[in-house]
């Protein structure tokens, strides 16, 4: 996440409670109690921006963030911390997908630290409890992200010395080198369809798509930049991340190997971290501005395609970052994120179609006078993903850095 380097609420003396529950067979994260900030900014929600027409937003210098970075803001009883796989050493989890009430999956890693890069994490929920999948193997420090088409078709992907990603086909991980041993290339993201998968990575110098046809690897688009997520449906792909220039980048392509840039806002300092199609002329992409070095927090963004072209749209957080997206239809969509404001607490947004309502999860760690690091009571990642057939959601992530880093669940 971007650094705030705010100040620290001493007075969050609202513990009475311990950051982690003893509980069996793992361990769950207790939320400490929260009073309503009177600095917290307002609720109402903002109308959506009109845009001057793609290419021609423009962004003003970020302000400084408030002096009350770390919370506590008034927590939503609708998001609750779960129990977890009790990861080892230092952990977080970075994605999380789910086919159905009874199956969800999570990837991280785990057994971290400032000079170990640490080893790949896997959980998966049986519908009454996260538990640590089979290791997909050696070959991967982390996971960077899953995609799941049902309970025997889940692919993720990593990084290790090389780029990594496995399938589970219900049984067993069957691991893959898309790159073979090269070590300049990253995989980022997957998305799967069932008919074929795709992955967003990098190399040095340019962005890839690639293709999984069920029996090899092709490369379906190279350009510059670089990309951070991939989405498919109904025979559409969405790639996002950051151009060369450092705006936004966005990528289109189809089943049949057409691909394009569309014209978008250019954002300078824009990037896109995730991509959610709910039909190919409404899609969502979240990220952040970010407006050189001093700029400590960035500001979220996000950005919007419907049947008119990409278009950006106010959100009503004034700093931070957005790093999830997914939605169960065009009048429910959920961003989860960091809010600079109360980055002790998951920012969670939700637009009805109409208006943007803004939820926060549990403060799941309390500012110490002496805490290891300056950011150990914030939180550093967030992933969300809908449950589909339900109204359920699944919030992953994790809460400090370093040596001192932990993963949590959230659940609505």
């Amino acid at each position: 996440m971007a650094e705030t380097g705010n100040p620290r609420l001493a007075a969050v003396a609202l513990i009475g409670m311990s950051l982690v529950v003893a509980c069996s067979p793992g361990r769950t994260a207790a939320p400490i109690p929260t009073a309503p900030s009177p600095t917290a900014p307002s609720t109402a929600p903002p109308v959506m921006s009109q845009s001057p027409g793609p290419g021609r937003t423009t962004v003003t210098g970020s302000p400084e963030p408030s002096e009350t970075a770390t919370g506590a803001v008034t927590a939503s009883a609708a998001w609750a911390a779960t129990a977890d796989a009790n990861l080892t050493g230092s952990s977080a989890l970075l994605d999380v997908a789910a086919t159905g009430p009874r199956d969800a999956w999570a990837v991280g890693y785990k057994d971290s630290a400032e000079d170990r890069e640490g080893t790949p994490a896997v959980l998966r929920w049986d519908g009454d409890r996260w538990r640590e999948a089979p290791p997909v193997g050696d070959d991967a420090y982390h996971l960077e992200g899953v995609s799941a088409g049902g309970p025997d078709d889940v692919w993720v992907v990593g990084n290790g010395e090389s780029a990594f990603a496995a399938h589970w086909n219900g049984g067993r991980w069957q691991r893959e080198k898309p790159f073979g041993v090269a070590e300049d290339y990253r995989l980022a993201d997957v998305a799967t369809t069932g008919d074929a998968t795709w992955f967003a990575a990098n190399a040095p110098a340019k962005a890839v798509v690639l293709e999984w046809d069920g029996k090899e690897f092709r490369t379906a688009l190279s350009t510059g930049g670089a990309f951070k997520a991939v989405t498919a449906k109904e025979g559409h792909i969405w790639a996002v991340g950051s151009s060369e220039k450092r705006t936004p980048l966005i990528w289109h392509g189809t089943a049949a190997g057409s691909w394009e840039a569309p014209e978008i806002p250019e954002i300078p300092g824009g990037r896109l971290n995730r991509v959610w199609q709910i039909s190919p002329s409404d899609v969502w992409a979240v990220g952040e501005v970010v407006n050189g070095p001093d700029d400590r927090a960035g500001r979220p963004l996000v950005l919007h395609r419907d049947g008119s072209g990409w278009s950006r749209v106010e959100v009503p957080v004034r700093l931070g970052t957005l790093r999830g997206v997914t939605a169960f239809g065009p009048d429910d969509l959920w961003i989860s994120g960091i809010d600079a404001d109360h980055a002790g607490q998951a920012l969670f947004l939700r637009f009805d179609g109409a208006r943007w309502s803004r939820e926060y999860g549990p403060l799941l760690r309390a500012h110490e006078e002496d805490q290891q690091y300056e950011e150990t009571d914030d939180v550093n990642h967030i992933g969300i993903a809908r449950v589909p057939g339900t109204t359920t959601l699944w919030a992953v992530g994790s809460v400090g850095v370093g040596d001192d880093e932990e993963e949590f669940v959230l659940r609505r």
